[in-house]
């Protein structure tokens, strides 16, 4: 099959085109990785500046559209709590990315932060967007295999500065892809305090209202058990007001406060209390309850009999529940991602499956980890 010599998967992929003896994962193949970048500089094919500006970013689907701004976060203020998580990380990954970046120096994948609804200057904001987008052409305007296209507009915050002044009062952001990015980034901050540009992070900022939030679902690939008493078990539960079987079409409707338990073609649906607080989510309660409680699943990260089923997948979980348990989840609703975030507490991992997801190397950030080649080097 023939390769595309400009696609940016040459880049994180430099062993598609050459023999290396470095493993995947290790410094020495992410050294590599720095070399093909490096290559793609000097051939033109990566077009760039040093001069600050804003990003207005548009990705258009068949079924959604959503613009936002990508910039560069401070990281002390975002440790400061100027952005809030909601999901916990893995030393593991962390330490792994903190030495890719490292190795490469440069960010090719922005994290995706929402700005909450009344936020502090939102109408002033939302109007500079638009008065970029309705008044001139993208600067950058294409469409990918996949029925997406991406415009960019540019904004030079010397030229126009009114994106930089309403963006002033917005003085919180959530964080709602990318944890492992994130923490990466600052765990390589404390490490190389000195060096230029690690105090920033490539991110986008998109209106939390436009973000499009679909579930993720639970699949336990060897239950070895007996489906009834696990349904008897699961029933017996203090916060489980009944469980009825229902038909494979109510099976594709997730509903709030429902999980559906899928098994050999047949479905159930859970039915869970309301909680005062408003921070439990669906997700949560079936981690502690059921995978914890009654599978013995302690470590939902690590645990190879749990896999994790995006909500954009084709799949057709009635289906793929043969010989296997799939646990259905609804969506976790982005105001209730906001308030658990507020409250300092986390989601269990793959909570949500986040929209949109944006391109790898269409947006970079150099930082001063290397010294950075042009075409006549």
């Amino acid at each position: 099959m023939t390769r595309n010599p400009y696609s940016y998967l040459q880049v994180i992929n430099p062993d598609s085109e050459k023999d290396l003896d470095a493993d995947r994962g290790s410094k020495e193949y992410f050294r590599e990785i720095r070399t093909v970048y490096d290559e793609f500089l000097k051939k033109g094919w990566l077009v760039g500046g040093d001069d600050a500006c804003f990003v207005i970013y548009r990705q258009t689907s068949p079924t959604h559209s959503f613009t936002g701004i990508v910039a560069l976060l401070d990281l002390p203020k975002c440790e400061e709590g100027a952005l809030l998580t909601h999901e916990l990380t893995l030393e593991r990954r962390e330490n792994l990315f903190s030495d890719y970046l490292e190795c490469v120096g440069f960010h090719a994948e922005p994290i995706l932060c929402a700005r909450p609804t009344n936020h502090p200057g939102e109408a002033e904001l939302d109007r500079c967007i638009s008065e970029v987008v309705n008044t001139r052409e993208a600067d950058c305007d294409f469409s990918t295999t996949d029925c997406i296209r991406h415009s960019v507009w540019h904004v030079n915050p010397e030229i126009s500065p009114a994106l930089t002044e309403a963006l002033g009062p917005l003085n919180k952001l959530y964080l709602a892809d990318g944890h492992h990015r994130l923490a990466s980034s600052i765990k390589l901050r404390h490490r190389h305090p000195n060096e230029p540009g690690v105090d920033r992070i490539l991110a986008m900022i998109l209106p939390a209202k436009e973000m499009s939030i679909l579930g993720y679902h639970r699949q336990i690939n060897s239950f070895a058990g007996n489906l009834e008493e696990l349904i008897v078990k699961i029933n017996g539960l203090e916060s489980v007001i009944k469980i009825e079987e229902i038909s494979k079409e109510e099976s594709r409707v997730q509903k709030q406060g429902c999980i559906d338990l899928l098994n050999d073609g047949k479905s159930f649906r859970i039915f869970i209390e309301e909680e005062d607080s408003g921070l439990r989510t669906d997700a949560g309660w079936l981690s502690e309850n059921i995978l914890q409680k009654l599978l013995g699943i302690s470590d939902p990260r690590n645990d190879p009999k749990l896999k994790y089923i995006p909500g954009n997948s084709d799949t057709d979980l009635t289906e793929s529940s043969k010989e296997k348990i799939i646990f259905a989840l609804h969506p976790t609703p982005i105001d209730q991602i906001i308030a658990v975030s507020d409250a300092g507490k986390t989601l269990p991992p793959k909570s949500t499956w986040v929209e949109p997801k944006l391109r790898s190397g269409l947006f970079i950030y150099e930082f001063g980890m290397h010294p950075h080649p042009t075409k006549s080097q």
